[in-house]
Formats: C-alpha cells, structure tokens, sequence
C-alpha cells in the first residue's frame, strides 16, 4: 500500500473520470465519500449536487457546487433530467448524486420489486447518457456487504462506473479502486491524511 497525497488522488480520480465518465464511490458511513466526491467535481465545474436522504438537508457547498434538495425521488430524478438536458451547453459539467436508492427505500412498501428497480434504471440510464454527452457523473452509495461492492451493483453495471471504495481507520483515509465485474479484486489502493481532506473541504466553504 502506498501513502499519497491529496492532491495526487483528485488528480488520478480526475483522469479516472476523464477515462469513464462515471464514478461509484461506496463505502461505510463517515468514510469522506460525499467530501471526496465534492473535492473531485471540482475539477469539472460548474457541479450540481444532487443530495438525497439525509444529504438533501446539506446546505452549506463549494462554490463550484449548486445544490438541489431531492426530498422525493421524483425531485431527484427531475434534477437529473435537467441536468442532463444542460450538459451539453456546458451549464453544468458534472453530477453527484448523494446516497442513491434513499428515496426509493419508501416505494419498497408499496410497490413490487420489480417497478422499484425499473425507477432505478431510470436514473441509472439517465446518468449514463449525461456522460455519453460528455458530463462526469458521480454517485456517492453505501456497501452491499455480501457483494464487496456498491448497493445495486448489478444496476450500476448499466453505467459502468470506475468504482471506488472507502474506509477510515485512525485518521488516515484509504481509497481502493475494485473491479467493476468482481468488486472483492482491489485493483490499487491508497492512503491518505483524512485530516487533509477535512481542510479541504473546509477551505472550499470559506473561498
């Protein structure tokens, strides 16, 4: 394992995006995945930030970042139409969609299986077409313990994103990038001051 810099991982996630297109970051909560996620579009602004779940109440962002509350999946999936529709004038350059399937936990009661995951390859779709156009898509999940990868994987495979996964351990973040087709193979892996990252993002806030 080697230890890096902050500035040599946004760079290489950079070049990842560049590559692909889109990006799955997963992992636990209080991993940096939304702060990583934030830090990377910067590199592709103007952002739009699409938070659900608890991440829809988040209101203080860079100043590369707009914000748009998804309380509903139908706010969620409507921003993202949007954004799909501006890509390509260059009105917005990248997407992050914090914690993917939170406003479809709801529909699970209601509705069958089958209907909920159609709703999922709406967006999915939708994603991948905001980065055939040219956009960098994002999406910010949680872990799936028994397949190693992202909830959803096998959804997620329709946009084939790089996938990234994080954990934190006694301030020091690690990043590994895991096989889009088998997610326990770890393809690199780095280390990275999680302190670096908190300054950061707090010197993104206050510029």
């Amino acid at each position: 394992m080697r230890r890096g810099s902050l500035a040599g991982l946004l760079e290489l996630i950079a070049r990842m995006l560049e590559e692909r297109g889109a990006l799955a970051i997963y992992g636990g909560p209080g991993t940096l995945r939304t702060r990583l996620a934030l830090l990377a579009c910067s590199r592709f602004s103007p952002c739009l930030y699409v938070g659900a779940g608890r991440h829809a109440r988040l209101e203080v962002l860079p100043a590369w970042v707009t914000a748009r509350r998804a309380l509903s999946f139908y706010d969620e999936l409507l921003e993202v139409v949007k954004a799909t529709g501006l890509v390509k004038r260059g009105a917005v350059r990248s997407i992050v969609v914090d914690e993917l399937l939170a406003n479809l936990v709801p529909y699970r009661a209601s509705l069958s299986e089958s209907v909920v995951a159609r709703m999922l390859l709406t967006e999915i779709e939708l994603l991948r077409e905001f980065a055939e156009r040219g956009g960098k898509a994002i999406v910010v999940c949680g872990e799936d313990p028994r397949t190693g990868g992202p909830l959803a994987l096998r959804y997620l495979r329709r946009l084939r994103p790089r996938l990234l996964r994080t954990s934190v351990s006694e301030s020091v973040l690690t990043v590994e990038e895991r096989d889009l087709a088998d997610p326990l193979t770890v393809l690199w892996r780095t280390e990275v001051d999680a302190g670096e990252v908190e300054r950061a993002c707090a010197r993104s806030l206050s510029s």
